[in-house]
């Protein structure tokens, strides 16, 4: 059965949604009856074993005293700041006050740094150690180098901030994925609906990051490197908790989470919670051939573009991100090129580089995937600037008609990272 997707490869329906709120509350009801009925079970067994069958069921763990969570998280070759270690301490407490089930596993990822830094943490709390210590990935919206927006806003392509419950793992569109429950009340409890999940990301690997001197960004989901992924997502997965953390007073003033009962609610859920307005990068005009000849980008268009590593030696600068093609070819990254980028291939005839992309949708094990492909047009010739518009090329090609060629700085969702 196919179901609908969202951008970062979440497949969820409204049934399974429903289900799991019901899963919670039952959960819920079953420790208040366990609270209630303790004094029964005194004479038939010992509420120790009760306790730990509930634990092998139903994933409710007793964690180690706060004082060693604390010794753990600030061993000094971790390097976790002391404000992320303080928040992610009263965020144990008040789960526990907040009779939030969780098993052994904690995640915490550091916003405030930025996104060439190993900013994702994952403990055993039980065996106390560090079981990863890698990359993670912010939305297209929340900034470039740094993390500077968060939304819990549907369609924002941005981080939220908050507390989290990780669900199932599941196989999607970006391959094994995780399903996150944000339970921090106006900060991220519509990742379910915004489909925010963890998944692996090419862009995350670490020789992509020392390559162009950032990771890759989402549309919000916090992407692992793909090389780690499964095993990452495998520890975590099945109640553990995840601590999105950042420095925001609205978050610190406002999450029951880290004030417990103390805390006053935010006026509306949906708000955007940070004073700060969304990442809007200036879009730099690309070009694409006009096959269709309608004056208009159209899916079945494809872009003009070139392979990274030889972008950054035809222009003698590092290749943009923001305009590189969201899937490699054949393992290899690409650019779209910029109408004056390719003013300069006209002017030293250097259009022996220049490749035609194009996304193309196939169905793999029952989910919609985007890849990307290149389309032969034939050799490029010659290409010659239309005066009126300054912008639109004639291009001719060996053995094909005339192209024109346009420009456009609309969003491409498959281009940009």
């Amino acid at each position: 059965m196919l179901e609908h997707h969202g951008p970062c490869g979440q497949a969820a329906g409204r049934r399974e949604l429903v289900n799991n709120k019901i899963g919670s509350i039952m959960k819920k009801s079953l420790l208040l009856s366990l609270a209630i009925a303790a004094p029964c079970f005194a004479t038939s067994a010992p509420m120790e074993s009760i306790l730990t069958q509930l634990n092998a069921k139903y994933g409710i763990n007793q964690l180690p005293p706060i004082n060693q969570i604390k010794q753990l998280l600030s061993q000094p070759n971790y390097h976790l700041n002391r404000a992320v270690i303080d928040k992610v301490l009263t965020t144990l407490e008040c789960t526990h006050e907040n009779h939030i089930g969780n098993n052994n596993i904690l995640t915490v990822i550091d916003y405030s740094l930025p996104s060439n830094a190993k900013r994702l943490w994952i403990f055993d709390l039980k065996q106390k150690n560090l079981l990863f210590n890698t990359y993670v990935s912010h939305g297209i919206k929340s900034g470039t180098l740094f993390t500077t927006f968060f939304s819990n806003k549907n369609d924002s392509k941005a981080s939220s901030m908050g507390v989290y419950k990780t669900g199932e793992a599941y196989y999607g569109r970006e391959g094994t994925s995780l399903r996150l429950e944000g339970i921090d009340a106006g900060f991220n409890d519509n990742a379910m609906t915004r489909y925010i999940v963890m998944h692996g990301g090419w862009y995350m690997d670490e020789a992509f990051i020392k390559k162009y001197g950032r990771a890759g960004r989402s549309w919000g989901c916090p992407a692992v490197p793909l090389s780690l992924s499964k095993s990452i997502i495998n520890t975590i997965k099945d109640d553990g908790l995840l601590v999105a953390y950042y420095p925001s007073d609205d978050w610190q003033h406002s999450s029951k989470y880290l004030r417990c009962n103390h805390f006053a609610p935010l006026a509306a859920q949906n708000e955007d919670i940070t004073p700060m307005t969304p990442d809007d990068e200036a879009r730099e005009d690309i070009l694409f051939a006009d096959l269709n000849k309608n004056n208009k980008r159209e899916e079945n268009n494809p872009v003009v573009v070139m392979a990274a590593d030889i972008y950054q030696t035809t222009f003698h600068k590092k290749a943009p991100l923001n305009r590189m093609l969201r899937r490699q070819i054949n393992n290899v990254e690409y650019i779209a090129l910029s109408n004056d980028e390719f003013k300069q291939l006209i002017d030293t005839h250097q259009f022996g580089a220049v490749r035609f992309a194009i996304p193309e949708v196939k169905l793999i094990h029952g989910y919609y995937i985007t890849e990307m492909k290149l389309v032969y047009l034939g050799s490029l010739k010659t290409a010659r600037l239309n005066k009126s518009t300054h912008s639109n090329y004639s291009a001719e090609f060996e053995a094909k008609p005339t192209v024109k060629l346009q420009s456009t700085h609309q969003f491409i969702r498959w281009l940009g990272l």
